[in-house]
């Protein structure tokens, strides 16, 4: 069927009943490659009633009901360190059990405790060129000639005339002057721009009339050109709270005026640093105000904005519930996973949702150039709040869904679909509405994969100690070597041209851009190759080197990989028809790779015992409890249940969940811990209380503050890496 299927249709009317358009009619020349096709909700055929269509249609379960989920088989997860007997304890009963702490480079822990914007400094000092801007006329920014053109126009009723003056070469520092200047002469009845002409860059001055852009710009009178603040969010991930953000600022959700340092867990309480470029921080406290899960405050200033992977780690605050062993157990299984680490793996997050589509097959079609297939994986039918669009694009094409994409939906594959609707011919231009580490997220997904396998497949062969042949880092000051995957720095946000440097091009200098050019956005070039070393019997009998110091690689074309498994990865790679070059058939799917630690340390670990009766009861304290004056917890010392709190440090791309597996010996998958989290239900019932419900579903007091799409995350962990 033709990509632009759907998109010219007879009539349509609205229909109140059930607020939606229904379109009457046949679409001319029927749905070509559709024979007997009965229709789409709300579509009217000769043999079909849309209206029942649409009963049925409403009939189906609102909840992301996404079906089987990955193992952790699957994802090539399947080893330990140590062979403790492990224990039961629920991961994540509530998303209030699990609290993240981002920790920036210089060590310091991101705490919410001051949401009041600072008070602007007195802008009492005087620039040197300051005075010159005194005089009305100042001919030592402008010539004369060009002050007298430019009072003409004031003069002038009617004039459509333009004063121009040609800044090619000139710093924005001195164009700005120039506005400046212009503007203190004239106030608001000129109107001055930036615009490119050709190859020429133009200041241009109008006399303000209707429809005249007008220049808003107000001096920047804050310390440093970046707003840092500290963003505390409860169950939505930190895309979501940029987004939000945005939306409140009224700020375009594209470019690089907002910066993070990493993405947190979703089902989680979690705190860490945003920066925006320019935006007056009593802006943001205003206007985060309404936002019910998010929370800013803590400004700070810097000259550098915050970009992805620019973190040592962070500090995680986890409460494990209904554990059932002795404290004996416990405290060795503790001890063990302090002194001996756990397995480095790519946790579950790293690979969605669903185990029919996970993300790396669609990272591995991407991978091989097949574009089609991976579109439509992306776009594959689920429920949730965009299941009537993905279910419209299946069956009628990517013009029609577009339809049922819900207002301001902001997920990826409502972007996506969006795009093909207005490239449906061209799906390189409709991936490019993705932003590139979207785009690369599947990409990496796969490397990812291969190399939980890698590291399996190791370990399986060489135990937990060095062998001949194993790589490790020449630079021992290397800490964190998990994820320089060629470009995580596209994922933020970007405001409208914010000065009179606004760029302008005509249509006559405009230059056509083909797909493939707009998805390389020249930044395909490698990241300097990491020196490693392969350790030889001398190496091994030296005793210089541990397990912690082995590094295994992700697959690319900018990496060495480890002789004793190289052959592992060729066969590997061979049977999903690639090479250990990684070459894409598309260059923009082509990746450098990087290297990733066998095993990781926990820091700072601390755990203890508690006591609890109520399962809907908060074990922990979040930033927000505590700016509300919160100081009690559900724990009581006669509770009827125990739970196990942790605390510590992990590097920036380690798993907890991973730590965690480590010391209960359980599975992590979602699936596998929802079954746990009835464990109160059958006390309750035979003592003939009445039944809680608890995420599965999550108590009332807690439910009270969820936002509508929480409910779509009850039995899931959270779909979002832990970095």
């Amino acid at each position: 069927m033709n990509a632009d299927r759907g998109s010219n249709w007879n009539n349509s009317r609205w229909d109140r009943q059930h607020g939606q358009r229904i379109v009457v009619g046949i679409r001319r020349g029927g749905f070509r490659g559709f024979p007997g096709y009965q229709g789409f909700p709300g579509r009217h055929t000769n043999n079909f009633s849309g209206n029942n269509y649409i009963q049925q249609w409403q009939q189906r379960p609102k909840r992301d009901s996404l079906g089987k989920r990955l193992t952790e088989k699957e994802i090539g997860v399947t080893e330990y360190v140590s062979d403790h007997e492990g224990f039961n304890g629920i991961i994540k009963a509530r998303y209030s059990d699990f609290q993240v702490s981002e920790i920036n480079e210089n060590g310091e822990l991101a705490k919410l405790t001051c949401m009041e914007a600072p008070k602007p400094p007195v802008d009492d000092t005087v620039d040197e060129d300051e005075d010159l801007l005194l005089t009305k006329y100042n001919v030592e920014i402008l010539p004369m000639e060009t002050w007298d053109n430019i009072n003409k126009l004031v003069v002038t009723e009617h004039t459509t005339d333009k004063v121009e003056v040609d800044v090619t070469g000139m710093t924005k520092e001195n164009r700005t002057k120039i506005h400046d200047a212009v503007k203190k002469a004239f106030g608001q009845s000129i109107v001055g721009s930036t615009v490119s002409v050709k190859d020429k860059k133009i200041v241009r001055f109008e006399k303000y009339r209707k429809g005249v852009r007008i220049d808003n710009r107000v001096k920047w009178i804050w310390p440093a050109e970046y707003v840092y603040f500290i963003v505390h969010k409860e169950n939505c991930d930190t895309m979501d709270a940029a987004r939000r953000i945005a939306e409140r600022l009224r700020i375009n959700a594209k470019g690089t005026i907002m910066g993070y340092a990493g993405t947190k867990d979703r089902r989680a309480k979690t705190s860490q640093w945003f920066s925006l470029r320019k935006v007056d921080p009593r802006r943001i406290a205003t206007a985060c105000q309404a936002l019910p899960d998010v929370m800013v405050g803590n400004y700070s200033f810097a000259s550098t904005p915050l970009q992805l992977g620019k973190l040592q780690g962070n500090r995680f605050r986890i409460a494990l519930r209904n554990v059932t062993t002795e404290d004996e157990q416990l405290e060795l299984a503790a001890t063990l996973l302090k002194e001996r680490g756990f397995i480095n793996y790519y946790g579950l997050q790293r690979f969605g949702s669903r185990a029919q589509t996970p993300t790396y097959t669609i990272g591995l079609k991407l991978i091989l150039g097949n574009l089609q297939d991976a579109v439509n994986c992306i776009l594959e039918p689920r429920g949730g709040p965009l299941e009537h669009a993905l279910r419209a694009y299946r069956d009628i094409g990517a013009a029609g869904a577009v339809r049922y994409l819900p207002r301001g939906a902001g997920h990826i594959e409502a972007s996506l679909i969006r795009a093909l609707a207005k490239y449906p011919r061209d799906l390189l231009s409709g991936l490019h509405s993705l932003s590139r580490n979207t785009r690369l997220l599947y990409v990496h997904s796969y490397q990812s994969l291969v190399w939980n396998l890698a590291v399996s497949e190791r370990l399986r062969l060489f135990g937990l100690q060095p062998a001949e042949g194993d790589l490790v880092p020449v630079d021992t000051t290397h800490d964190d070597l998990g994820e320089v995957l060629d470009a995580e720095e596209d994922l933020g946000i970007e405001s409208q041209p914010e000065d009179g440097d606004e760029d302008v091009k005509p249509e006559d200098a405009a230059e056509s851009t083909t797909s493939e050019e707009k998805l390389t956005d020249n930044k395909d070039t490698e990241n300097p190759k990491i020196a490693v070393k392969v350790l030889t019997e001398e190496d091994i009998k030296s005793g210089k080197y541990t397990i912690f110091d082995v590094i295994m690689p992700l697959p690319g074309s900018n990496i060495e990989y480890p002789p004793n498994m190289k052959e592992y990865y060729v066969e590997l790679l061979k049977k999903d028809g690639l090479t250990t070059e990684m070459k894409a058939k598309i260059k923009v799917f082509s990746v450098s790779g990087a290297y990733r630690r066998i095993l990781a340390k926990v820091a700072g670990f601390e755990w203890k015992t508690v006591r609890y009766s109520d399962p809907t009861g908060d074990l922990l304290l979040s930033d927000r409890d505590l700016l509300q004056g919160r100081t009690d917890t559900a724990d009581t010392p006669d509770g009827e249940y125990k739970a196990l709190l942790l605390s510590f440090s992990l590097p920036s791309s380690c798993y907890a969940t991973m730590a965690l597996r480590e010391l209960l010996k359980v599975d992590t998958a979602s699936d596998n811990q929802a079954l746990k989290n009835n464990y109160h239900k059958k006390n309750e019932t035979e003592s003939g209380k009445e039944t809680v419900e608890v995420e599965s579903g999550e108590g009332s007091a807690e439910a009270g503050r969820e936002s509508p799409s929480a409910s779509l995350e009850k039995r899931k962990l959270s779909s979002v890496d832990e970095d």
